[in-house]
C-alpha cells in the first residue's frame, strides 16, 4: 500500500505526452495551432483568463492562497496594469518594455509576481498550458555510421526517429538552453506559410503573431550552427536532419529556474556564454559537428527564457549591471560575447519609492524611462480588502489567541486612515461637490472608498453627488508624487503588532486594540508616518482612535440592542413598506387599497408625519420623498423582476428608525449596568449573588444572542458590553 503512489505516478505521466517525435509533434501542432503559437505575453495572458475572474471582475488568480505564493488582496488596479502592458506587448509583438512595480515596502510588489508566476507554473502542468522545446539525439555508431562520415549502415535508414532511443543506445545529447520553440525548425519562409494556414480561422490572432518572433524570428546560433552542419552532410534533406530532433515538455518552476527566474540585487551580469567543443563528454559528436565553434549560453536570462525574469529590487543594483536591458527591450536580443540573442522574456521587477527616486536623479534616467513602465503599488486603501490579509494570520491563531468582533476591522481602519490624504477643495471644478468631499473625516472617506458608504449627515443631493464621483474621491491623488498609499503603516508592521496583541491577550476586543494603538502612536521614531503634519483629521493618529472608538462603540451598540429583542427586524420592513405606499400615493394622487377591509382609501398624511418623526427627518421633506421614489426606481431598474427589499433598499432608513427605539432600549440597559457585577458573581459561583431570575434571564439572554447572531466570544461578550455601558449608559 505505501508504495502504491508509484503506480499512480506512472499513470500521470503516461497521460502527458512528455517526448515526442517532430512529425508526432507536428500532428499536435496541427490539432491545437493556437496553443502552440504563443509568444510568452500571450500565454500569461490565456493562463490568468484560464484561472477566470471574481464577482467583482478582477482576477481570480491573485486570490488563490499556495504555499509559496500567498493571496494578494485589493491590487485589482495593479492586475489590470499589467494586464494592459501585456496587450501592448501583443501589439509590438515583442516584451518591449521592463516592467517596474514601485511601492512603499511590504505593499506586495514580490508578492504580486509570485502569483504570477506560480499561475504560470500551475498552468503548465495542464494539457491547455503545454510548452514544448527539443533537444538533440546522436545515436551510438550502429546508428549513425555512415552518413555524417563514418560508413554506411543499413539501421539508419530504417529508422524515422532517433527521439524514442533508450539512453543505451544514445553516444551524445545537446539540449536548447534557450528552450527554442520547436516551431523555429521549421525555415522562415516555409515557418511563415506553415502558421498562415494554421491559424486561417483567427485572423485577429494570426496578424499578431506575425510581429511575433514565431513567425519572424531564428533558432538560437548553436541550434541554427547544428542544423545546417546536418543539413550539409545529409545533402539537403531536411527530414535526415529533423530525426534527429527530439521534442521535449518542459513545466515553468520557480524552484528549478524554468522559465521563472528571480536575481536578488547583485553585481554579476546576468547572462555568460561557455564554450563546450572541447568537453570531453561530447567527444562523441559526430566530426562534422566537433568541427564547430560551439557555445553553452548560461545564466539567468538564459533560463527564464519564454518566462518571467524578475529583478527584485532592481535599482538596489549599480546602473551598469542592467543597462544591456535598454538595447534588449528595443530589440529583443541580448549580445553575448558577440553572439546576438534573440529572447522571449517578460521582465519585471520591483523597486521601492526611495530608490527610484534616487533612480531619477542619475543622467541615464531618461535613456531607461522610455524602456520601463512603472507601475505604482500603494498600500490598500479598501480596510475589508486589508482585512482578508490577515484572516490566514488570525486563523493560525485561534488556539492561543481570539480575535473578536471589530478587533480586526478596529486594526485595519487604522491603518488605512494613516494613509489617507485630506481632500483638496481646489481639485474639484464643481463647488457642491468639493464643499461635500472636504466635510469627510478619516474615518468616512475610508468607509467610502471601501464600500461607497456615506455618512447619515449628508442630505439626499449630496449623498447623490458622492456617489456619481467616487471614481474623481479615489483617485483624487492618484497621479501625485505623494499619492494615497505612498506613506502610512505597513502590512508587515500590522502582522508584527498582531503576534504581539495575541502573545499578550487570550480574547482580544476591540477594547484592547484601542489601548494598544495609544501606546503605539507615541513611537513617533519607529514610524515616518507619526511625523506628518496633521491636516485638520487627516494625519492625526490621536483623532484615527477616537474615530474608531466611536466607530467600535457604535457597531457593538446596535448588536448590543438588537440582542434585547425588543425590535423584530421585519417591523422595519414592513414599517418602511408602508412609508414608501403611502408616500408614492401621496405624490401620486392615488388610493391606497386596505388589505383588511379591501377598500382604497386616501393615503395617510399623519402617518407620513409620524414616520418622518421617527426617523429625525432635518431636510426638506418634499426633497426626502422625491429622492426616496428615485432610489426605488433605480432599484428595479438594476434589479427586473426582483422583489423588493426595503431594508437591503433603504439600510439608512433602517438605521434611523433603530435609534429612534432607543429611548426604550436605554432604560432596559440601565437594568442591566446595575446588576452587570452580580451577574459575572454567579458566572464563577452559581447562587453566590443576590440576582433576581429574571435579571438573569435578561443579561444571559443578551450575552447568548451577541454569541450565536454577531460572533463574540462569551468573555468578549462580557468585556464589550460592560464598556459600552460605561462609555454610553
Amino acid at each position: 500500500m505505501i508504495f502504491d503512489w508509484i503506480n499512480e505516478a506512472d499513470q500521470e505521466n503516461s497521460k502527458n505526452k512528455e517526448i515526442l517525435s517532430f512529425k508526432d509533434y507536428m500532428e499536435i501542432l496541427n490539432q491545437n495551432a493556437y496553443n502552440h503559437c504563443r509568444p510568452t505575453y500571450r500565454y500569461i495572458l490565456d493562463m490568468l483568463d484560464h484561472y477566470g475572474k471574481n464577482e467583482k471582475g478582477q482576477y481570480s488568480l491573485f486570490e488563490k492562497d499556495l504555499v509559496d505564493a500567498p493571496a494578494v488582496y485589493g491590487q485589482s488596479r495593479v492586475e489590470e496594469a499589467f494586464v494592459q502592458n501585456l496587450h501592448n506587448f501583443e501589439e509590438e509583438g515583442f516584451n518591449n518594455k521592463f516592467i517596474l512595480l514601485v511601492g512603499p515596502n511590504g505593499s506586495s510588489k514580490s508578492s504580486l509576481v509570485k502569483k504570477i508566476i506560480s499561475g504560470m507554473e500551475s498552468y503548465s502542468e495542464l494539457e491547455e498550458g503545454s510548452l514544448y522545446t527539443f533537444s538533440w539525439i546522436f545515436p551510438i555508431d550502429n546508428y549513425i555510421k555512415g552518413t555524417l562520415g563514418l560508413g554506411p549502415s543499413k539501421a539508419q535508414s530504417e529508422l524515422k526517429t532517433f527521439a524514442y532511443l533508450e539512453d543505451n543506445e544514445i553516444s551524445a545529447i545537446l539540449s536548447s538552453e534557450l528552450k527554442d520553440d520547436p516551431l523555429l525548425l521549421v525555415p522562415n519562409h516555409h515557418r511563415k506559410k506553415l502558421i498562415d494556414d494554421l491559424l486561417a480561422d483567427r485572423p485577429e490572432y494570426l496578424e499578431s503573431i506575425k510581429k511575433s518572433y514565431l513567425y519572424n524570428g531564428d533558432l538560437s546560433k548553436r541550434n541554427r550552427l547544428i542544423y545546417d552542419a546536418l543539413l550539409k552532410n545529409y545533402k539537403g534533406h531536411h527530414e535526415d536532419v529533423l530525426r534527429h530532433i527530439r521534442i521535449e515538455r518542459f513545466k515553468v518552476s520557480r524552484r528549478y529556474s524554468t522559465a521563472a527566474v528571480t536575481i536578488e540585487p547583485q553585481l554579476h551580469v546576468d547572462a555568460r556564454v561557455q564554450q563546450i567543443t572541447m568537453d570531453r563528454r561530447l567527444s562523441t559528436l559526430p566530426p562534422s559537428l566537433q568541427s564547430l565553434n560551439l557555445f553553452s549560453l548560461q545564466g539567468e536570462a538564459i533560463l527564464a527564457n519564454r518566462g518571467i525574469l524578475e529583478f527584485s529590487d532592481l535599482l538596489k543594483r549599480p546602473l551598469d549591471t542592467f543597462k544591456y536591458l535598454l538595447m534588449t527591450m528595443e530589440t529583443r536580443n541580448v549580445n553575448l560575447q558577440g553572439i546576438l540573442t534573440e529572447l522571449d522574456i517578460c521582465f519585471m521587477g520591483t523597486s521601492n519609492e526611495v530608490h527610484l527616486a534616487a533612480f531619477k536623479q542619475h543622467p541615464d534616467f531618461n535613456s531607461f524611462k522610455g524602456r520601463f513602465n512603472f507601475i505604482r503599488v500603494p498600500y490598500l486603501l479598501e480596510f475589508t480588502e486589508e482585512e482578508k490579509i490577515y484572516t490566514k494570520q488570525i486563523e493560525g491563531l485561534k488556539e492561543k489567541s481570539i480575535f473578536e468582533p471589530y478587533a480586526l476591522r478596529a486594526l485595519c481602519l487604522f491603518s488605512v486612515m494613516t494613509r489617507l490624504r485630506s481632500p483638496q477643495a481646489k481639485r474639484y471644478e464643481d463647488k457642491k461637490l468639493s464643499e461635500i468631499v472636504t466635510q469627510l473625516n478619516p474615518l468616512e472617506k475610508a468607509s467610502f472608498i471601501d464600500s461607497k458608504e456615506i455618512p447619515a449627515k449628508f442630505d439626499s443631493e449630496s449623498r447623490q453627488i458622492l456617489e456619481q464621483n467616487y471614481e474623481a474621491i479615489r483617485s483624487e491623488f492618484e497621479h501625485e508624487n505623494l499619492y494615497e498609499g505612498k506613506f502610512g503603516i505597513s502590512p508587515r508592521d500590522m502582522k508584527n503588532i498582531i503576534y504581539k496583541l495575541a502573545s499578550r491577550h487570550k480574547n482580544i476586543t476591540f477594547i484592547e486594540i484601542i489601548d494598544y494603538l495609544l501606546k503605539l502612536i507615541t513611537k513617533k521614531n519607529e514610524y515616518d508616518f507619526l511625523n506628518m503634519t496633521p491636516q485638520a483629521d487627516y494625519h492625526h493618529p490621536a483623532r484615527f482612535i477616537a474615530l474608531i472608538k466611536e466607530y467600535c462603540i457604535e457597531k457593538v451598540d446596535r448588536e448590543v440592542r438588537d440582542s434585547l429583542g425588543l425590535v423584530d427586524e421585519r417591523i422595519y420592513e414592513d414599517y418602511i413598506k408602508k412609508y414608501v405606499e403611502h408616500v408614492t400615493a401621496f405624490l401620486k394622487g392615488e388610493k391606497i387599497k386596505n388589505t383588511i377591509t379591501g377598500r382604497y382609501e386616501e393615503s395617510s398624511d399623519y402617518f407620513i408625519t409620524e414616520f418622518e418623526k421617527n426617523i429625525d427627518l432635518k431636510e426638506n421633506k418634499e426633497k426626502f420623498r422625491s429622492h426616496i421614489l428615485s432610489k426605488l426606481g433605480a432599484y428595479s431598474l438594476d434589479n427586473p423582476g426582483k422583489e423588493w427589499n426595503f431594508m437591503q433598499v433603504f439600510p439608512d432608513l433602517v438605521q434611523s428608525l433603530q435609534q429612534s427605539f432607543r429611548t426604550e432600549q436605554k432604560k432596559v440597559l440601565q437594568t442591566i449596568a446595575k446588576n452587570l457585577v452580580f451577574y459575572r458573581d454567579e458566572l464563577e459561583k452559581p447562587g453566590s449573588s443576590s440576582l433576581s431570575a429574571e435579571n438573569l434571564s435578561l443579561i444571559q439572554a443578551v450575552i447568548d444572542k451577541l454569541q450565536t447572531s454577531f460572533g463574540h466570544s462569551q468573555n468578549g461578550a462580557l468585556a464589550v458590553l460592560k464598556y459600552i455601558i460605561k462609555e454610553k449608559y
